[in-house]
């Protein structure tokens, strides 16, 4: 077996020297690559695996990591950035060569062999199964930051990886930690569009995480993403255990308020992390909800759906925090030109999915995600969903307040995979309706595949859903939550303690007015 050099160190040790593989060795053969998009066979950016004679992985000098700041153990760190027509240097034997382009292709796989005259420029077709975009889709990662790099790595970070797994919008945003921060290289970047990040065809912006933790890594009142905004909000970071001289106050309202003034957009992080979600969705602030955007948080029932089975209208997203360690991305479908503002105006409209491969497609009664469906009598709704990607992705399941009452197993096609599910659903009762893939089948940066719709609301002579079963749940969430910030906050005065601990009190009697609705 040859010797495998990583051409990335981890996070906490990332320099100059980490951002291409090791140096080319003397017999090696240089070729030209060029991943073609058919039929036409223009260029297009993307990612590719390269793997010797005896199977193992190489990793030319020439080429970025796709898994630079990650785990050199990691699935993701085989893969190298190809971000047009490029010189490789390698090894002058038989390769075989894998190559994607984005979660819409399918994976190409080529041989060569270098041992004697092979080819000198190689260019591997790749195929494209869906085009999202002419739908006006458009996909976003809403939640990242870069740490340990140079201005100019960071710059070239953001030119190349985004591009190649064929993103088209990338929020980045700052955040503050005392003393870690000083690392964070995303927070060089002033508020607002990126355009000189822009020029391989991907919508840069960069918003703010607003945040309060009881200790570096603690649970606290919890974090937010703040979009399109001109300004930060200051502080970025509330609570002694996070900033080292806040107190725990005000609260993140306060933060969403400004930010809203601004024209700002609001969606909350890491799932059911953090203590404020409830009073900000009650109040109406939040304008989307993050999962899967770092760690494990939680799954969809911990938040999504008792929040829509309490009646709460919640988009999802998703984004991957500290580097981009997955294809995650929400699609949303945009009304006009596609531009930071009106991306995110299709996120606040529920217009979305969320996926790291799958791609979805769901319409109840002709209708898309984020609609409302106003039956003014009990009715049959025809539900129509699709699934397809190149990867097994399990079982399609058709979600209904929560609970699955459809399903089907992916199938083999041309392409990949997919399914398409035609079925007729009662609504005797004011619901919700959402799609969603699962399985334990992984990507090919490993991993685990998942993708989810936004729902589809539906309301039967005027009454929308409110289950008072997830309405105590959510009314528990409070209680606990109030409980602890009583007991661990640190408050200057009486007046910032109560204008903290009011917003659970509201949203309590907010949410014990639901109780009976049912």
């Amino acid at each position: 077996m040859k010797t495998i050099v990583a051409c990335l160190l981890t996070a906490a040790a990332l320099s100059s020297a980490a951002f291409i593989g090791p140096i080319g060795r003397p017999d090696d053969v240089r070729v030209s690559l060029t991943l073609v998009k058919e039929p036409r066979r223009l260029p297009v950016p993307g990612v590719v695996r390269f793997r010797g004679a005896d199977g193992s992985v190489i990793r030319p000098a020439s080429l970025v990591s796709r898994g630079w700041g990650l785990d050199r153990a990691a699935a993701i760190s085989e893969w190298c950035v190809v971000p047009g027509e490029v010189p490789v240097d390698l090894p002058a034997e038989k390769i075989s060569i894998e190559a994607v382009s984005g979660i819409e292709t399918d994976l190409a796989q080529v041989s060569v062999d270098l041992s004697k005259d092979g080819p000198r420029a190689i260019k591997i077709p790749i195929r494209q199964f869906s085009d999202l975009r002419k739908a006006g889709w458009f996909g976003a990662n809403t939640h990242l930051h870069l740490s340990k790099l140079t201005r100019e790595e960071s710059d070239r970070y953001l030119l190349q990886v985004p591009a190649a797994d064929r993103l088209d919008l990338l929020f980045i945003s700052m955040l503050e930690r005392a003393d870690d921060d000083r690392g964070y290289i995303t927070n060089e970047y002033p508020a607002g569009r990126q355009k000189q990040l822009e020029s391989r065809g991907v919508h840069v912006s960069n918003g703010e995480e607003h945040r309060h933790n009881f200790g570096p890594q603690g649970e606290g009142f919890g974090h937010v993403m703040l979009l399109g905004i001109k300004e930060f909000v200051r502080p970025a970071s509330i609570g002694f255990g996070i900033s080292k001289q806040h107190p725990d106050a005000p609260p993140i309202r306060t933060g969403i308020d400004n930010a809203r003034e601004q024209g700002g957009t609001a969606i909350w992080c890491h799932n059911n992390w953090g203590f404020e979600d409830v009073p900000n969705w009650l109040g109406g602030r939040l304008d989307a909800q993050n999962i899967f955007d770092g760690g494990s948080h939680g799954g969809y029932e911990d938040s999504f759906y008792r929040y829509l089975n309490a009646g709460l209208k919640v988009p999802f997203s998703t984004g991957t925090d500290w580097f981009m360690y997955d294809f995650s991305r929400c699609y949303a479908r945009v009304d006009g030109e596609l531009s930071p503002e009106s991306w995110l105006a299709a996120l606040r409209a529920g217009r979305t999915f969320i996926t790291n491969g799958p791609l979805l497609k769901l319409s109840v009664n002709g209708s898309e995600p984020g609609a409302t469906i106003e039956l003014a009598k009990p009715s049959e709704l025809r539900v129509e969903v699709t699934a397809r990607g190149r990867l097994d992705f399990g079982q399609l399941e058709l979600i209904k307040n929560g609970r699955v009452i459809e399903s089907a197993t992916a199938q083999t096609s041309a392409f990949g995979f997919s399914f398409n599910l035609n079925v007729r659903v009662n609504a005797e009762e004011p619901c919700w309706l959402a799609a969603r893939t699962t399985t334990t089948a992984k990507n090919e940066y490993g991993q685990p595949l998942f993708a989810h719709t936004s729902a589809i609301y539906i309301t039967v002579a005027g009454r929308t859903i409110s289950r008072d079963e997830d309405v105590r749940f959510l009314l528990s969430q409070l209680e606990s939550a109030r409980s602890t910030i009583a007991a661990k906050a640190r408050f200057d005065t009486d007046r910032q303690r109560d204008s903290v601990l009011q917003l659970y009190d509201q949203s309590a009697a907010t949410l014990r007015s639901k109780l009976g609705n049912d």
